[in-house]
C-alpha cells in the first residue's frame, strides 16, 4: 500500500520562523536613566583585565552619569511645573466665570434693568460727538448726544431706557461711539464691562462674555468684583 510521507520539518521551520518574528523586542528609541547605569556596569564587567578602565577615564563616566541624572531631574521637574501651571490656569480660568471684566467691545450688556458700564477714549481735538445705541437685532433704541469732549477717558453714560424713556429688556446691546473733530467723523471702539458666561479650557483657555463673543485671558483690562 502506498504512503504519503509528511514534512513535518517544513511546518516545524516555519513555526519556529514565526515564533522567532513574533518575538524580536523592539529596540528603544529613547534611553532612560537606568540605560545609562546598566551601559556602565557591563562595561566594567567585561573590561579587558589587562587593559582595565583608568580612574580617570572612570571619574569622567561616572561625571558623565551625574549630569545625566541631573538632567533627567531636571525635565521631570520642569514637566512638574508645566502641569502644574496647566492646573492653576485652568483653576484660575473656571473661577472667573460670573464675573465682571473690561474689555474692549462694542457689545454693552443691561441686567436687573442696569447697564453694566462702558467708556471711551478720546484723543485729540475733538468738537463733539454721538453714541448710537441699537439691540441686537439692529433696532434703533437710543442716540446719545457728547459735548464737551477733552483728550482722556469719558464714561458712557446711559440709564438703560430707550428713546420713549421706557426700560429696555435685560440682554446685549450694541453701542457705535462717533466722534466730530470739525471736519470727519471718526468711529472709536468703547470698553465695556461685560460678563463671563463661560470658558473654554482648551489649548489655549479662552472666555465666553455676554454669551457671545469668546476672549483670552490677555484681553482683560480688568477684572471688576460682583
Amino acid at each position: 500500500m502506498a504512503t504519503t510521507p509528511v514534512n513535518t520539518n517544513s511546518s516545524t521551520i516555519s513555526s519556529v520562523n514565526s515564533s522567532s518574528q513574533n518575538t524580536q523586542r523592539t529596540p528603544k528609541k529613547v534611553l532612560q536613566k537606568d540605560d545609562f547605569i546598566k551601559l556602565f556596569v557591563t562595561q566594567l564587567r567585561y573590561q579587558d583585565p589587562m587593559k582595565p578602565l583608568e580612574n580617570n577615564d572612570m571619574a569622567i563616566q561616572l561625571a558623565l552619569f551625574n549630569q545625566v541624572d541631573q538632567l533627567f531631574n531636571i525635565n521631570d521637574t520642569l514637566k512638574s511645573l508645566v502641569d502644574l501651571g496647566k492646573n492653576l490656569n485652568l483653576t484660575y480660568v473656571s473661577s472667573l466665570v460670573d464675573k465682571k471684566v473690561k474689555v474692549d467691545s462694542n457689545i454693552g450688556r443691561v441686567e436687573q434693568g442696569q447697564f453694566l458700564g462702558g467708556e471711551f477714549k478720546v484723543e485729540g481735538f475733538v468738537t463733539g460727538g454721538e453714541i448710537v445705541i441699537r439691540d441686537s437685532k439692529g433696532n434703533l433704541i437710543k442716540k446719545i448726544t457728547l459735548t464737551d469732549l477733552k483728550e482722556g477717558i469719558h464714561k458712557i453714560e446711559w440709564d438703560g431706557k430707550d428713546q420713549a424713556g421706557n426700560l429696555v429688556p435685560d440682554g446685549n446691546y450694541t453701542f457705535s461711539v462717533l466722534l466730530y473733530d470739525g471736519k470727519t467723523v471718526n468711529s472709536v471702539k468703547p470698553t465695556m464691562v461685560a460678563r463671563v458666561t463661560g470658558a473654554k479650557l482648551e489649548e489655549e483657555n479662552r472666555l465666553v462674555i455676554n454669551g457671545v463673543q469668546e476672549i483670552q485671558l490677555s484681553d482683560i483690562k480688568e477684572l471688576i468684583g460682583g
